[in-house]
């Protein structure tokens, strides 16, 4: 649980976009680039601790029954949304002058 807290709480705070960490962030097969499916990747996760976090909020007690946490986003739009605006040439994969370039803009 405190695991949970701690990584809800990175995700909350925002950290200098620039940060090569970032890209590690996103960069799930570690290939130097981040595509489409590694966007989509990134923001199923946070659907999911967001969804764990609200469940947990439900119980009246920590010892009460939790609620079924619900599924991650199935739909991509989102992400697609996002990851189109962030691959300015349209190759498909984005650079790390991508991400910094739309981290700047629209935090993920």
């Amino acid at each position: 649980m405190i695991a949970l807290l701690l990584a809800l709480s990175a995700l909350q705070t925002q950290p200098n976009p620039t940060d090569p960490g970032r890209f590690a962030d996103f960069d799930l097969n570690e290939d130097g680039s981040i595509e489409r499916d590694e966007v989509r990747a990134r923001f199923d996760f946070e659907a999911s601790a967001e969804a764990t976090y609200q469940a947990s909020r439900q119980s009246a007690k920590a010892s009460a029954p939790r609620p079924a946490v619900t599924a991650p986003r199935t739909d991509w739009a989102a992400a697609d949304a996002w990851f189109a605006a962030a691959d300015k040439d349209g190759d498909g994969k984005l650079t790390q002058a991508e991400l910094n370039t739309q981290l700047a803009v629209s935090p993920r």
